[in-house]
């Protein structure tokens, strides 16, 4: 997403408070949209539907919007983050041509899984409170899944186009129409109308940010198998995706299992005690995701490239001022992040209950919320370390920093769930600790050997020349086609002549 982050930063340089406040907003929703917009339809299809109908019967919809989140992030985690890779590879090597079949091809393929997944989901699931239409609601809930993993796969394309404000608006028009259509449609058939017309406004979505995102691309050619192959070589990349995801909802998965709120429903379950504070104590990481979007990681990736640039063909003494220069940015700007996101988290911790009054959520847990306010802070820490890993090329040490991550909440939510409510969300917290504390004292140290990482990864071959005038040995390097910094560090170089 540096790419659109460019753009906001222009915004900053006007240097008055409204652009400023004007680039953070735009950062909040192009970083957090699909929550913060998902949320706020749920919120008002539920106070428009007040009174029309039972509230157990309501919340069938809102279950159905929470699960096909967890899921279809699931699903299209590893694909996604290949994905962007993909992009980001095609995009530095000028390829242009490969980037809208690489597109449709990995778009058709989701697709295909999200149907093979949710239709027999649906299929077998029984109902046992009145949804308006059975038929409807299920047809509506598979399109639902569906559409939604093909916005998570157009996220990761949206930064391509830089046009941030079109993006916003998508996400605004996308979700008006799903209140209308809720509006409309909720008297005559309650639920499934409720999701049909949530649903017809992530398809707009879908297709707004479809035309943003492909406008400029080369449609000639639709499909490619070089994505696939993409798939086989950074497979780590595409691990990290999954476990990622896997990590983010194993304890809700470990509460629901264990005590089956039922919703009506014979596969949906919840807990209301543990589920509604974790949400809205997601909420609060916004600000940290607009920083690091906005600053954090557009000033990063600047001094990174310039650092790259030098390390394969300028005098040490400019590539160390260069790798000084990237992780005093790096830094700051992580610094700035944790600053902005510790303030924002101790005045929810100060202020929870008149918040969770004012929010209309009295009966939430102060207690669970304040602890997952902390278990957020140290997430968004934890995400935010692990791209930078990943730019790094550190993909084995990404994967397994995530992968332990999801065994520690695994872990310890389990063990919280057992000892009694008083230690819920602890293990959540505890995943976060350890994980930070491993993750920054490694990529610190990482990075004193960057150079080293960076220059012998590549497949260079070293070509030597003899100067029979001079009488001595001159050396000139060449690297392969299509080369990206670091893209073969779990091989050796190829030759050393």
């Amino acid at each position: 997403m540096a790419g659109i982050g460019f753009e906001l930063q222009k915004l900053i340089r006007k240097g008055t408070l409204f652009s400023t406040l004007k680039a953070f907003m735009f950062g909040s929703i192009l970083s957090a949209g699909p929550m913060i917009l998902t949320v706020l339809c749920i919120g008002i299809i539920g106070w428009i539907s007040y009174g029309l109908f039972h509230e157990g019967i309501l919340r069938i919809f809102s279950v159905t919007i929470v699960y096909t989140f967890a899921f279809s992030l699931i699903l299209t985690g590893p694909f996604q983050l290949v994905f962007t890779r993909y992009v980001a590879d095609k995009h530095f090597t000028k390829d242009l041509q490969d980037v809208y079949p690489g597109f449709l091809t990995s778009s058709v393929f989701i697709a295909g899984l999200a149907l093979l997944v949710s239709v027999p989901f649906y299929s077998l699931m029984k109902v046992w409170v009145p949804v308006g239409n059975l038929l409807v609601y299920k047809i509506f809930a598979v399109l639902t899944f569906v559409v939604t993993c093909l916005v998570w796969q157009l996220m990761g394309f949206v930064s391509t186009s830089k046009e941030y404000q079109k993006v916003a608006w998508s996400y605004f028009f996308g979700t008006i129409l799903s209140i209308v259509l809720a509006f409309l449609l909720i008297p005559s058939i309650t639920v499934a109308g409720g999701l049909a017309g949530y649903c017809t406004g992530q398809i707009l979505i879908a297709v707004l940010l479809y035309r943003i995102t492909t406008k400029n691309l080369d449609k000639r050619q639709k499909w490619t198998n070089t994505y696939f192959s993409y798939l086989r070589k950074y497979h780590l990349i595409a691990l990290n995706g999954l476990v990622f995801n896997i990590g983010l909802w194993v304890d809700k998965f470990l509460f629901w299992e264990h005590f089956k709120e039922s919703n009506g429903t014979s596969f949906f379950y919840t807990y209301n005690y543990y589920d509604v504070p974790y949400f809205l104590s997601f909420f609060s990481i916004i600000p940290a995701m607009a920083y690091f979007l906005i600053l954090t990681e557009t000033n990063f990736y600047k001094s990174y490239t310039a650092f790259v640039k030098d390390v394969l063909s300028q005098p040490l003494l400019l590539i160390e001022r260069k790798k000084k220069d990237m992780l005093d940015t790096l830094k700051e700007g992580m610094r700035g992040m944790l600053k902005l996101q510790g303030i924002t988290t101790l005045l929810l911790i100060v202020f929870a209950e008149p918040v969770l009054v004012f929010l209309g959520y009295k009966g939430v847990s102060i207690w669970l919320f304040r602890i997952l306010l902390v278990g957020t802070f140290l997430h968004v820490v934890n995400m935010n370390l692990n791209i930078i890993f990943l730019y790094y090329e550190m993909r084995k040490r990404a994967f397994l920093l995530i992968l332990l991550f999801l065994i520690l909440n695994l872990v310890f939510t389990y063990i919280s769930i057992q000892m009694g409510i008083r230690y819920f969300g602890f293990g959540f917290l505890a995943a976060g600790i350890i994980t930070t504390s491993i993750a920054w004292p490694l990529l610190m140290q990482s990075m004193k050997r960057i150079d080293f990482y960076i220059f012998a990864s590549q497949p260079i071959d070293s070509v030597v020349k003899i100067d029979k005038k001079n009488g001595r040995q001159r050396s000139r390097f060449f690297s392969k086609p299509g080369w990206w910094p670091g893209s073969n560090q779990d091989t050796k170089p190829e030759s050393y002549n």
